[in-house]
């Protein structure tokens, strides 16, 4: 009897390390966001603006932890700032990673040069995180994108290995409920360096609800042996829009605030990785451009989320200029 019970737990052991119906050979989890504090960024735009500004109405969002978003190497200097604020608040900074060549499938210019560019400047964010551990969300659309190819695959397990190996804690970007099927998103998740990451992020600057991209999500990890997802509700606070508008939706509002303690099964963290209150671009209607912040963005957010006090919705709606 005894060795049919040892005999169990070393045939569940092994299940476990194949990752199950996942196939191949998955890391050991972490699990970085338990009992962890989120990094909030007195330094980030809407903080800013809001200091500027005096616009206590914009507490909901400049009070709440953000990622911090790198676009490209002129981008790092900033990042020791970071590293001394999650350092005073003893904090687990969530950094995203957003160069990737060809980036959005926008052809030469977009993101890094080439794939050695792209090489130089993961090396470069290394150096500078030094012995700082870092969530760090990989590449936002660029595993559910057209242009996801072999190349960007080996290119981005390239990455997940080498931030895995300085100990910093990786989450692919899997894109959203509406865009692939779970075995479709989990096959390219495989390609791209899964087994070495601590999981991957779903509803990255997008507004499905939560809940959907919880069961989605779950169906994913079921195939990327039980990977653990976080989940963007920066701007779920609403319905998502029936016809897939992204560019600065109308309406929008934020969604739950992030927390390390969601209680959802395979949920390391719900997060607020899109910036709330950053544009999408000019939308075709002369809005700012991508990544810029909008006050008027951020207050419609606030004016119509669910979630928050009737006092901060009003402050909100009664905010006149200066909103650009």
């Amino acid at each position: 009897m005894r060795a049919l019970l040892l005999g169990g737990v070393l045939v569940a052991a092994l299940l476990a390390a194949i990752g199950g119906c996942g196939g191949g050979s998955y890391a050991p989890l972490r699990h970085p966001f338990r009992g962890a504090t989120l990094l909030v960024d007195a330094d980030s735009p809407a903080a800013h603006w809001r200091r500027d500004h005096g616009a206590a109405w914009l507490d909901p969002i400049a009070g709440t932890p953000q990622a911090r978003w790198l676009t490209g190497p002129e981008e790092l200097p900033d990042l020791a700032g970071v590293l001394a604020a999650a350092r005073r608040q003893g904090a687990l900074p969530v950094l995203v990673l957003y160069h990737v060549p060809n980036r959005d499938c926008a052809g030469p210019g977009a993101g890094a040069r080439d794939a050695r560019a792209y090489g130089r400047f993961v090396d470069q964010v290394v150096d500078a995180l030094g012995d700082h551990r870092a969530a760090v969300i990989l590449e936002p659309d660029a595993v559910a994108a057209e242009c996801f190819d072999d190349a960007r695959a080996a290119l981005l397990a390239r990455t997940v290995r080498v931030l895995a190996d300085a100990g910093h804690h990786v989450y692919l970007d899997a894109g959203h409920p509406r865009w692939h099927d779970p075995r479709e998103t989990a096959e390219r998740l495989r390609r791209a360096g899964i087994a070495r990451a601590e999981g991957f992020s779903v509803n990255v600057a997008n507004r499905q609800s939560t809940a959907d991209s919880h069961h989605w999500g779950l169906a994913v990890s079921d195939l990327v042996g039980g990977r653990e997802m976080v989940i963007d509700t920066s701007r779920n606070g609403l319905p998502a829009p029936p016809d897939d508008q992204w560019c600065n939706a109308t309406p929008q509002a934020l969604g739950a605030p992030p927390t390390t303690d969601p209680r959802l099964a395979r949920v390391a963290a719900l997060l607020w990785v899109k910036s709330p209150g950053e544009s999408d671009g000019s939308c075709g209607r002369g809005e700012p451009p991508a990544g810029v912040f909008s006050p008027a963005q951020a207050r419609a957010l606030i004016a119509d989320a669910p979630g928050l006090p009737a006092s901060a919705r009003r402050a909100a709606r009664a905010a006149t200029a200066p909103l650009t």
